[in-house]
Order: C-alpha cells, then sequence, then structure tokens
C-alpha cells in the first residue's frame, strides 16, 4: 500500500513539472540526453565517432538530398563507389563518393570516370599512402580537380550503410534557427509560447 502512494506521489509531481514552460524545457533536456546516449551507441556499434550525419547540401543528388539522415560505419580502408564522410576543406564533414583511390603505385578508377591522369593522381599520394579521390554524385568534376587535397583513410569517418530520406531537417531547421540565427530561434519560441497562453486562457 505504501508503494502506491508513493508512486501516486510521483506520478502527481511528474504531471505537475511536465506542464507549460516547465514541460518543454523537461522534454527538451530529456530528448538531448537521448540524442547523445544514441549518438554514442551508434558510435561503438559502428566503429566511428561519427555514426549519424544529416545531408546539408545538393552536392550529392539524386543519390542524396537535403535533410537525408545518413548512417556510417567505419572501415579500415575503403573502395571505389563508397560514398564516405571525411574531414576536408568545410567547417562540417563533407560527404562524397569515391571515384578513385591510389597507393602512390597503383591507381584504381570507378567505372568510366577519367577527369585526371594516373600521373596526377600518383603525384597526390606520394609519401601519403592510400589517397582517395572524391566527387559529389551532382558535381560537374572531381573535388581534387579543383585543386582540394585528398583525404587518406585516417581523415575518413566511414562509409555509408543506411539513408533515412529528409528526416534530418529537423536537425537543419534547430542548427539555422537556434545555432547560427539564435535571435530568430528566441523570437519564434516567444511568439508560440504567446500563442500556447492565448490557446489555454481564452479557450
Amino acid at each position: 500500500m505504501k508503494v502506491l502512494v508513493e508512486l501516486k506521489n510521483i506520478k502527481k509531481t511528474w504531471n505537475d513539472w511536465n506542464v507549460g514552460w516547465k514541460g518543454v524545457v523537461i522534454y527538451s533536456l530529456l530528448g538531448v540526453i537521448i540524442a547523445f546516449s544514441v549518438h554514442q551507441v551508434f558510435g561503438l556499434v559502428l566503429g566511428t565517432q561519427l555514426p549519424i550525419v544529416t545531408v546539408s547540401s545538393g552536392s550529392m543528388v539524386p543519390t542524396l538530398n537535403v535533410g537525408d539522415i545518413v548512417f556510417i560505419k567505419g572501415e579500415k580502408t575503403y573502395q571505389l563507389g563508397n560514398i564516405i564522410v571525411f574531414r576536408g576543406w568545410e567547417s562540417e564533414p563533407i560527404i562524397h563518393r569515391i571515384v578513385a583511390y591510389s597507393d602512390g603505385n597503383v591507381v584504381k578508377k570507378y567505372d568510366d570516370w577519367n577527369q585526371l591522369t594516373d600521373k596526377k593522381i600518383k603525384e597526390m599520394a606520394q609519401g601519403k599512402g592510400k589517397i582517395y579521390i572524391t566527387k559529389g554524385d551532382h558535381n560537374p568534376a572531381c573535388d581534387q580537380c579543383g585543386g582540394k587535397l585528398p583525404p587518406t583513410d585516417s581523415e575518413i569517418y566511414g562509409k555509408s550503410i543506411l539513408v533515412i530520406p529528409y528526416l534530418g531537417w529537423v536537425k537543419i531547421l534547430f542548427v539555422d534557427y537556434f545555432i547560427k540565427d539564435p535571435v530568430v530561434g528566441v523570437t519564434i519560441l516567444i511568439v508560440l509560447g504567446i500563442g500556447y497562453w492565448a490557446y489555454k486562457k481564452w479557450l
């Protein structure tokens, strides 16, 4: 009987705390904690520091669209045609396809791709071990055709193994309106708060 009373008290306390602005704060914090935990678990299972990424540009259209969520698996090395996520010339990780690779001696190319000569690719690989030539499916030329440095195995987070279309728009909108431009985000929250207050007061 005492246990039932305690459970009822806990339920009442929870109900008191998860309404109104307090509820918004609590559920937001729970969301952040759950997202972080899921990220850590997937990272351990998939063997990478970056197990889940959101596509934020159109460089891989039609294979990947803006807002797609991509699950990444870390490997020791990568093959032609793999869609990889790597550290590069942008502030955020880049997701492009491998169209060629070389260890400085042998050059392998994907399908009929031939925008760089074998000699040029071998020169890029000198003293670096295995390098990868990358290209966005929607881009007319490879990244290294424009002078970008080719990634090596140590700079690659992993390869794409699963895509969930458009689910990442939630993250993109959050970053755009709360991280990059917090004034807009706060304004939206204020408007929503006023709307909720008016709804509860008058309806």
